[in-house]
């Protein structure tokens, strides 16, 4: 109707315009009246053809209007039928319930084993050693069989279904529509997924084991023990950028244990300055206290006596990816270098 009536109002429109008209041909008119077209001759010297049984109209009878612009469709919104409507969806890919299906099928007409297996997405060989069936395995008609129980994945803590799809190899669509999931595939811990007959459980593969770091050598008479085995990353003092470290950085990895340097009493053990992550501050004789800083947990309370070598914490991650112990030696409230009582050469 739109279409329609943008056409007419073009036409009168042209019409009614003062200024000569263009050749126009109204054969259709003609074919349908039946009448001979005559050729005619308006004041402006266009030859317009029209037809003989359809006189023209008053200029009155057809007042001008001015034509409107067509509205362009909307083709994010569409017309007519969306083709998300043509979509295959979850229970045309699967139109059995994955968990739940029957438990025996009667075999039809030119049925083989394989369109059973897929069409219950089942393994062939399991389907097979239910019936205890032999070569060639030709099916009669009318024959019932005992389906095997699906293969199930019970869905473990903080396993998403992207990761159930790579542990057995599987499409991660193809797995959603046979348990006749939609986006955005949530699964929560104790969830039982169907796995295809395709599923191929995948060979764990071992974690390389970690390469151990020596110990930093330390002389006999070193006051402290080193809180945490690794290399010294920075050194008591002055740093590259004008940054300042009162203390040692020593480098080792997330979770490492970090142990007391000394006997002594912990005297805090919190997260109160987040610029040293958790820290831990333990007492000890002579009036010394060390600091242990950038850890991401406490073992220890604050009041509780420690020995030397006792794990007080555990390593943690900073910002920048790095995982590095503070560690700093006060006495009598002053900032000393660590290194000459951990028995460091220079």
């Amino acid at each position: 109707m739109k279409r329609g009536a943008l056409l007419l109002a073009l036409i009168v429109g042209g019409c009614a315009s003062a200024q000569p008209a263009p050749i126009s041909y109204g054969g259709h008119a003609a074919a349908r009246s039946g009448a001979p077209a005559e050729p005619r001759r308006s004041d402006g010297g266009a030859i317009e053809y029209r037809a003989a049984a359809q006189p023209p109209a008053p200029a009155e009878a057809a007042p001008a209007r001015a034509a409107t612009p067509a509205q362009a469709p909307d083709w994010a919104e569409g017309e007519g039928t969306p083709l998300s409507a043509y979509a295959l969806q979850p229970e045309d890919a699967q139109p059995y319930d994955p968990a739940r299906l029957p438990r025996t099928h009667r075999v039809g007409p030119n049925e083989s084993l394989y369109d059973i297996a897929t069409r219950y997405q089942i393994p062939l060989r399991a389907l097979i050693d239910q019936n205890r069936l032999e070569p060639p395995y030709a099916l009669e008609q009318g024959r019932e069989l005992q389906l095997p129980p699906p293969r199930v994945h019970t869905v473990e803590r903080g396993e998403t279904l992207e990761d159930v799809a790579r542990r057995y190899n599987v499409d991660l669509r193809s797995l959603a529509l046979l348990n006749r999931m939609q986006r955005p595939y949530s699964v929560s811990r104790g969830d039982r997924i169907v796995l295809p007959a395709t599923a191929r459980e995948l060979p764990a593969v071992p974690e390389p084991a970690p390469t151990p770091r020596p110990p930093v050598a330390q002389s006999g008479d070193a006051r402290f023990a080193m809180p945490l085995r690794g290399e010294i990353a920075a050194r008591f003092g002055a740093q590259p950028g004008g940054v300042r470290i009162d203390g040692v950085e020593i480098a080792g990895r997330e979770g490492d244990a970090v142990t007391a340097a000394a006997d002594g009493d912990v005297v805090y053990a919190g997260d109160d300055l987040p610029a040293y992550g958790v820290l831990i501050l333990v007492r000890h004789a002579d009036h010394y206290v060390t600091a242990y800083g950038f850890n991401r947990r406490a073992l220890v309370r604050e009041g509780q006596r420690v020995r030397a070598g006792q794990h007080i914490a555990e390593l943690g991650g900073r910002p920048d990816g790095s995982a590095r112990l503070l560690f700093q030696v006060r006495r009598d409230g002053a900032v000393v270098d660590p290194a000459p009582l951990l028995g460091l050469a220079d």
